[in-house]
């Protein structure tokens, strides 16, 4: 009868020629590497994602103090709602969507400052509004704001992660879920676009305007005020630094008469 044994197996037979601090270094690099890879996967998706996220889900997902009624005096008040009824003439000019509801808030603060954010809010404060000569030009400012909001640009700007947000808020249905994500309303103020989008939002809001008055008169003194109020100045106003530069918006849009058959002629309306 044959005669087992139980040899020793060899050190070092099922080891590999590295340290294996070496082999834990290339499994963590391996690890932190998929890791990286799903993550900018993820990313990438939701940036394509976000742009066809329901509006009505948007809206609902809004910070509440957004939607709350402002403490105004009664002219300021009045502007508000005469801003309200351009926005509206302008929203439907522009072919807004009809679950696209815009809302105008009138800012009493000195800034030249306006801007759009998520759940079609836009907001003017009277330092601009004080700049402004024509309704005309004002149609233009908030058919520029109004752009940003139909090309979805603010939910763009508010990165992927709103995506996660929304669809959590949608799904345990809590009103102002996406203020606890992004911090409310200041955060949410102070979105930024693209210079591509600015141009964008500029050619969109002409369309519109053109579309509304029949010509483009006293649109682009929009862009000549705003020019006057940055010299003497260091440096842009806020809500302008990331548009581009105030000298070629105005060449550009001159350049649009052409465009629209030559519509720069036309009667004005001065603001109220």
């Amino acid at each position: 009868m044959p005669k087992y044994t139980n040899p020793k197996v060899p050190e070092g037979i099922s080891s590999g020629h590295e340290h294996p601090l070496v082999d834990a270094a290339k499994s963590l690099t391996a690890v932190f590497a998929i890791i990286l890879v799903v993550l900018f996967g993820s990313y990438v998706l939701a940036r394509l994602a976000i742009p066809f996220i329901p509006f009505a889900w948007e809206l609902k997902m809004t910070p509440g103090e957004l939607n709350a009624n402002e403490a105004l005096s009664a002219e300021a008040l009045d502007r508000q709602r005469y801003l309200q009824s351009l926005a509206d003439k302008i929203a439907k000019a522009s072919d807004l969507p009809d679950e696209m509801i815009i809302t105008v808030h009138y800012v009493e603060d000195d800034t030249v400052n306006a801007f759009a954010t998520l759940g079609g809010h836009v907001f003017v404060f009277e330092g601009i509004w004080k700049i402004l000569d024509t309704e005309n030009a004002m149609s233009m400012l908030l058919a520029h704001e109004i752009a940003h909001i139909k090309n979805r640009d603010p939910i763009r700007s508010a990165g992927s992660g709103v995506l996660a947000a929304i669809a959590s808020g949608v799904l345990v249905g809590t009103d102002g879920f996406l203020a606890s994500i992004f911090g409310g309303a200041n955060l949410l103020t102070a979105m930024s676009f693209s210079r591509q989008q600015e141009m964008q939002a500029d050619d969109d809001a002409a369309s519109a305007v053109a579309s509304l008055y029949g010509h483009l008169n006293g649109t682009g003194s929009l862009f000549t005020a705003l020019l006057a109020e940055t010299k003497d100045k260091s440096r842009l106003p806020e809500f302008l630094e990331s548009h581009p530069d105030l000298q070629a918006r105005i060449e550009r849009h001159a350049l649009r008469g052409r465009k629209f058959s030559g519509k720069l002629e036309g009667e004005t309306t001065p603001l109220p």
